[in-house]
């Protein structure tokens, strides 16, 4: 029996060597690149591949289209086209979201509303807007057909509420410390969370909030829309910009960014996992053109561009032009 112990220890120092090599043979993960972003010192790659605003018209690859104000944004993609919101340069006249068609054709969708308001379901079926009333003291919440304007709800006039986002059902706000839910259909509302509201999805089930003000020590956490107690991730020096459209990343930046834009941007995991990091001047707009290209709209010190980003390696996708402040 004297042997026992020996074999014992011996079984154990094998054990420790066969974990430590097992430990050994897992690669490390690859530390997430950061990016310095200047337009001018950047190669100029493939022109962008998703519809977009261009000198006041709509891109859709080599289809150029006239829309009816100067200045637009995409809105979304709706059966059979794309929708456009679009107003003249001050923003008050020739206000309308349009849907361009597959054959170039441009039909009127609203008229004379805030189109800078305006948010898109993730199926196309279902926008929403707002007005803002009294002196801009009171706002009232729109939901209407995106295939034909009919209007579908309205709520308000009442105090300021945050549109968040929209599906065929439901839309969801945010009202101060609250974050509400509210049916077109039936006009109900009800409230998810007693909580400042970020970003949400209702498609991918996402919305962060502030777990109190940030600039009194609050952080950001990501939660199940559905179940507001289910935590995805939590920061506190990063707030969510922006989910990716199959809901698997995000775009991050430090949860005080006010003013002209942030000067860094994080691409995130869902899970919070950083896969890379853009700086620059400052970021004006950002949007997702595949699965794994980022098209960040970059300020540097000398050019502006849209820059399109895989990880670590970026380049221009349109060219670099004076940057101007705005």
């Amino acid at each position: 029996m004297r042997h026992h112990r020996p074999v014992r220890a011996l079984l154990a120092v094998l054990a420790a060597v066969l974990a430590t090599g097992a430990a050994l043979a897992v690669p490390a993960r690859a530390a997430a690149p950061t990016v310095e972003l200047q337009p001018q010192e950047l190669t100029r790659g493939a022109d962008i591949a998703v519809p977009h605003i261009d000198a006041g018209d709509f891109v859709d690859g080599t289809r150029r289209v006239e829309l009816p104000g100067r200045v637009a944004r995409v809105v979304g993609e709706v059966d059979g086209g794309w929708l456009v919101a679009t107003n003249n340069v001050d923003r008050k006249r020739n206000r309308r979201v349009v849907r361009v068609e597959a054959d170039g054709a441009v039909v009127d969708v609203l008229r004379d509303i805030d189109v800078s308001t305006v948010i898109l379901s993730a199926d196309g079926s279902t926008l929403a807007w707002q007005a803002f009333v009294s002196g801009g003291r009171k706002v009232i919440t729109y939901a209407a057909s995106a295939a034909d304007g009919t209007l579908l709800g309205e709520k308000g006039p009442g105090p300021y509420v945050g549109l968040l986002d929209v599906a065929a059902d439901r839309v969801v706000l945010g009202a101060g410390k609250r974050v509400l839910q509210w049916k077109p259909s039936t006009g109900r509302q009800r409230t998810l969370v007693k909580k400042q509201a970020g970003a949400a999805s209702i498609e991918h089930d996402l919305l962060s909030i502030s777990t109190k003000d940030p600039y009194d020590g609050g952080c950001t956490k990501l939660v199940r829309l559905s179940d507001r107690s289910e935590k995805v991730w939590k920061s506190c020096r990063d707030r969510v910009a922006a989910f990716s459209p199959d809901g698997t990343q995000m775009l991050t930046f430090h949860i005080l960014t006010d003013g002209l834009g942030p000067g860094e941007i994080h691409l995130r995991e869902i899970d919070g996992t950083k896969l890379a990091t853009y700086t620059t001047n400052w970021f004006s707009g950002w949007e997702w053109e595949s699965p794994t290209a980022l098209l960040l709209d970059v300020n540097g010190q000398r050019k502006s561009a849209t820059v399109r980003c895989t990880l670590g390696a970026c380049e221009n996708a349109t060219d670099p032009v004076k940057v101007e402040a705005p």
